[in-house]
């Protein structure tokens, strides 16, 4: 990839995840594999939310998913997004796994 595709690809994910619902979204699926009601019903919203964020998300290449029966499971398979998460929760002192409580990031 060439110098400007590479800013292009950054820019482009910075402002997937400067929504705080996506970036939440992408936090808690970094802890672990996800389906939709697992995502909204820990992050305690909508599942229309949850399901129009994903779908941008997996639009712009920052998660994936597979249907598994009726669910579908994602993930987070952007290595940008990882390392630009991680390295911001990192700086705020908290792991991703922080926002992982209760049934959050369990596939059902």
């Amino acid at each position: 990839m060439e110098r400007d595709q590479i800013c292009c690809r950054i820019a482009e994910v910075l402002k997937v995840l400067g929504h705080p619902v996506r970036l939440q979204i992408v936090q808690t699926l970094l802890t672990k594999e996800s389906c939709v009601k697992n995502l909204w019903s820990c992050l305690e919203l909508s599942q229309a939310t949850v399901s129009q964020h994903l779908s941008v998300l997996k639009g712009k290449g920052i998660v994936d998913s597979v249907r598994e029966g009726v669910a579908m499971r994602y993930w987070v398979c952007d290595d940008i997004s990882k390392l630009l998460i991680g390295t911001l929760m990192d700086h705020y002192g908290m792991d991703c796994s922080d926002a992982a409580t209760g049934s959050c990031g369990e596939v059902e």
